[in-house]
């Protein structure tokens, strides 16, 4: 479990194949100085498991499963990932609840600069627009975010400088794909009206 709210962004190091899985080594940011085998780290939203680490780096395993799913399979050396550490008990709970179970990968349409506010443009799938309502929770590669306005086809979410400048949502470009997971509550209620 997490809460959206990004402890650090740091780049792939390397990628290796086998047996269907890809083995990612990320450099370990001097922050996760509490890391052991087995801990989970949201990487751009995605719940991975660390499998291996030393002090520069640690080694965490995608699945086929979570490639198709996410936008793992697609990840290069030197891209640059949004980090997170699963929520210890007792610590605030700053952004909402996110399970680091991604939806669907979503395109990025653009950035739009209104007045001193940043608004970020996704694409909504049809099928998607019921699990999201105006000034609900969403997170976009794991970063927690607030639905600033829904449309038929798209939404989007406005961003504060301290968010812009902590994630990895500058390095986005028009058209590349991130992870999206819908708030677990609304999933919840949608499911129990079956």
């Amino acid at each position: 479990m997490f809460t959206g709210i990004i402890e650090a962004i740091s780049p792939i190091e390397s990628i290796t194949s086998e047996a269907g899985s890809k083995y990612i080594q990320i450099a370990r940011p001097q922050s996760f100085d509490d890391l052991k085998v087995g801990s989970s780290i949201a990487c751009n939203g995605i719940c991975l498991t660390v499998l291996k680490f030393d002090r520069n780096s640690f080694t965490v395993q995608v699945m086929n499963e979570t490639g198709i799913k996410s936008t793992a399979s697609t990840w290069k050396n030197g891209e640059i990932l949004n980090l997170e550490r699963a929520l210890k008990i007792g610590d605030r709970l700053d952004g909402h609840w996110v399970q680091g179970h991604i939806d669907r990968p979503v395109k990025f349409l653009r950035k739009e600069q209104k007045s001193q506010t940043m608004y970020y443009h996704f694409e909504l799938h049809h099928q998607d627009k019921q699990l999201m309502i105006p000034q609900g929770s969403i997170a976009i590669n794991g970063i927690s975010l607030t639905v600033a306005s829904l449309g038929s086809r798209e939404f989007s979410v406005a961003l504060i400088k301290h968010t812009a400048e902590n994630s990895n949502m500058d390095y986005i470009k028009a058209g590349e794909l991130v992870n999206l997971e819908y708030d677990a509550l609304g999933k919840y209620v949608l499911r129990s009206k079956l």
